[in-house]
């Protein structure tokens, strides 16, 4: 069996994590693309790799190249020391910066300059790419010259796949939108995207879709990041893998505060109760297990109904990240954002006494949690079935139903506290 790969996505180095740095106090080159590409050296090495890949937007900025110049120096001398090549395609950030770096480091190869397409020979597979000619490529990178004679330098029995940075299946697009099923119809063993930072599932046996960012940066990209490592089977198929070596996990952590009274500890109960919920999951995720995160950033999102929503609020108000700090087995956990959802109780069966608007969805809303089967009104019943629940990742590929009966819950409570909110707030003359 060949050596394996290691693909990596959009690394943007130039950029830190300052959210979080300013709350744990750690340097910047602890959490952001520099310590994550010195981990890529490290896994390349375990791995025992013949080639590290790079799929566009190493660089965030072109005024960056001077400070990502020595980080990505150093880490292709010690891969090419170690007997591992380094191979990349530029993005739309670095459509400038990654081909000036490229001239300055002999022992880095850019694949694809000027937007036409170049045939790379590995050991047991061939790789393909394409690199931005520009800060903005609004036609299809299947239209760029060079593809056809490139495929035709393809050697049979291997593997062939192609590495690119682009849209995948958005149409117009000024970040070269390229169509799935037109990668597909190549007849590729599988092809990696740089661009948007959400991994893809990458573990069809001729994957297609997003490698994601190699660490992430802000708060909205959750998740486990890390680059992906490709073995070519010799029968020209893949087997793929993430390697949980981001420095920074992002996640989300769901509180209840049905039980909270005024003057009872909010601060603590909330951090309390976000620091269980990531002891749990410290114990059952893989990517904790696994993970060597340096700080972890935690968006919170309070629920329930509570008597001490001024509490509450007074919290979120007058408390930063800093404030918002606890550790979870030696890891920094801060919770760097708060979505308050909690309402003041409400008395559905008062509520349900009145005849009046807010009486009949009172009904409604109390029939629903006591899970009755006709709790639904027929009219919303068939209108919910002419609507179709089903939602869809950003990788094309489907997540699970959503549960009509809660989704109408919700929206059914939404709707009273609006209604309840309007009765309350008095009208000006």
């Amino acid at each position: 069996m060949h050596a394996p790969l290691l693909f990596v996505g959009d690394l943007h180095l130039g950029r830190t994590p300052h959210q979080l740095v300013e709350a744990t106090g750690l340097p910047g080159d602890q959490l952001g693309p520099t310590e994550a590409l010195r981990r890529v050296v490290e896994a390349a090495r375990a791995e025992e790799v013949q080639a590290v890949v790079l799929a566009g937007d190493v660089v965030d900025q072109d005024q960056d190249r001077f400070e990502a110049w020595s980080h990505l120096h150093d880490a292709v001398d010690q891969l090419v020391a170690s007997g591992v090549r380094v191979l990349g395609v530029a993005g739309n950030h670095d459509h400038l910066a990654l081909p000036r770096l490229a001239e300055r480091i002999p022992d880095f190869t850019l694949l694809g300059k000027g937007g036409t397409w170049e045939l790379a020979a590995l050991e047991g597979l061939d790789l393909l790419g394409w690199s931005f000619p520009s800060r903005h490529h609004r036609q299809s990178p299947l239209e760029s010259p060079g593809l056809t004679e490139a495929l035709e330098q393809r050697r049979l029995g291997l593997a062939c796949v192609g590495v690119l940075h682009g849209d995948l299946d958005a149409y117009p697009s000024p970040y070269a939108p390229v169509s799935r099923a037109r990668l597909r119809d190549l007849g590729l063993g599988g092809w990696f995207l740089g661009h948007v930072h959400a991994p893809g599932r990458l573990s069809d046996a001729k994957p297609v879709g997003y490698l994601g960012s190699l660490v992430g940066l802000d708060r909205g990209e959750l998740g486990p990041r890390g680059p992906w490592l490709v073995q070519p089977d010799g029968s020209g198929g893949l087997k793929t893998r993430q390697l949980a070596l981001g420095p920074v996990y992002w996640t989300r952590a769901q509180v209840a505060l049905d039980d909270l009274l005024p003057g009872d500890d909010a601060p603590d109960r909330i951090l309390v109760a976000v620091e269980a919920a990531l002891i749990q999951a410290a114990s059952e995720d893989a990517w904790w297990r696994d993970g060597r995160f340096s700080a972890v950033g935690v968006r919170v999102e309070l629920t329930g109904r509570s008597a001490a929503t001024s509490d509450i609020q007074a919290w979120i108000d007058t408390t930063d990240a800093a404030q918002r700090r606890f550790t979870v087995g030696g890891v920094p956990c801060i919770v760097v954002r708060v979505d308050n959802h909690v309402r003041p109780p409400v008395d559905l069966e008062v509520l349900a006494a009145e005849r009046s608007p807010i009486g009949r969805l009172a009904r409604v809303l109390s029939d629903l949690e006591a899970g009755k089967d006709d709790a639904i009104p027929p009219s919303v019943a068939a209108s919910m079935r002419a609507v179709n629940l089903q939602s869809w990742a950003t990788d094309g590929t489907p997540d699970a139903p959503m549960d009509a009966t809660r989704a109408l819950r919700e929206a059914a409570w939404g709707l009273l506290d609006q209604l309840l909110d309007q009765r309350s707030t008095p009208e000006v003359s």
